[in-house]
């Protein structure tokens, strides 16, 4: 990811991790152990990216599910899915809106996000992680909208965002107050608000490749803050978001 602003100047922006053995995936050379055995090259795989990996394994099943919306048709294609803080309610967000479960998946309800939009393409779907009724949906043509009351109702949260394209966003797991948007097409690039949603800055120029996913992990950078992980079509990317 291409800075627009100076900060970070030790950590390489947009590694791809999954190629290049970034921090966080540390690589061990072969060893001999006492018995003259060779040991094969390892990767550690960081536990803070585990959530990430039980999402993705959801999605992936999630076309082999009984997955009944009582609208009468299917999710067509599912790109994001979360739960609230107090591990009630799961929101899926799909080709054909924002649907949600109360009963662990066994049914689902559509969510109405706005009249001007009444089946958006919901690509990314966040959650506060310390407020229950403070949920976030990223849309393909709309922008972003967000709830306080837990989905009852909805409004949109689009002030300062260069386009209405987005197609990942991140809670910061530490600051609930912060996240980050990947915008796509019409003013592209990385934006940061720091009020929930009230205002939107860019801060970066973004990933390369199209952004399927965008996650903000509690991992340490050493110099006072953590990683954004961007999952794109070119691969799995990070840069420190102290942008």
């Amino acid at each position: 990811m291409a800075r627009e602003q100076a900060g970070c100047s030790d950590v390489h922006p947009g590694m791809d991790v999954a190629e290049s053995g970034a921090p966080g995936s540390a690589k061990m050379g072969p060893k001999e152990d006492p018995h003259g055995k060779r040991e094969e090259n390892v990767t550690r795989f960081p536990r803070a990216l585990a959530p990430i990996l039980v999402i993705l394994i959801v999605l992936t099943l999630a076309p082999q599910l009984s997955f009944a919306a009582e609208v009468g048709r299917g999710f067509e294609h599912v790109h994001a899915l979360v739960m609230d803080a107090e591990g009630r309610i799961l929101f899926l967000g799909a080709h054909t809106g924002l649907f949600r479960s109360e009963d662990g998946g066994r049914s689902w309800q559509k969510v109405a996000l706005s009249s001007k939009h009444p089946s958006p393409d919901v690509m990314g779907v966040a959650a506060d992680p310390k407020d229950p009724l403070a949920i976030y949906a990223a849309t393909h043509e709309a922008g972003v909208f967000r709830t306080t009351d837990g989905g009852k109702t909805w409004r949109e949260a689009n002030a300062g965002l260069g386009g209405a394209d987005v197609h990942g966003l991140a809670v910061d797991p530490n600051i609930p107050s912060k996240l980050h948007a990947a915008v796509r097409g019409k003013g592209e690039g990385i934006y940061r608000t720091t009020d929930r949603g009230g205002k939107w800055v860019r801060v970066d120029d973004g990933p390369a490749g199209e952004t399927k996913v965008l996650t903000s992990v509690n991992i340490s950078t050493g110099m006072g803050g953590i990683f954004l992980y961007a999952g794109t079509a070119e691969g799995l990317q990070r840069s420190a978001d102290c942008f």
